[in-house]
């Protein structure tokens, strides 16, 4: 997905009438009901799943938002796999 959000958004620095390109793949998602399961597989070497959290959960903001234009549908659970863990986080 490619879609535009304000700069300020991304950095609280940047001008806020500015606004700048994300782009993203994400890993897998699925309908549950009405509703969609976002999951995204990271292989970070990390000593807790916690670490994942502080990395990547504005990641995941702009999946979910990029799902939910796309999709007209809620994200209802945004789910972090550790693959390095074998764990998985719920934010």
């Amino acid at each position: 997905f490619v879609m535009s959000v304000p700069a300020s958004e991304a950095d609280p620095s940047y001008p806020e009438d500015e606004t700048i390109l994300v782009q993203g793949i994400i890993d897998a998602w699925f309908p549950e009901g009405d509703e969609i399961v976002l999951v995204d597989y990271k292989t970070d070497r990390v000593k807790e799943a916690g670490e994942l959290k502080k990395r990547y959960e504005k990641q995941l903001a702009y999946y979910q938002q990029a799902l939910e234009l796309t999709t007209g549908k809620k994200v209802k659970e945004k789910i972090i796999y550790s693959l390095a863990l074998d764990e998985e986080l719920v934010l």
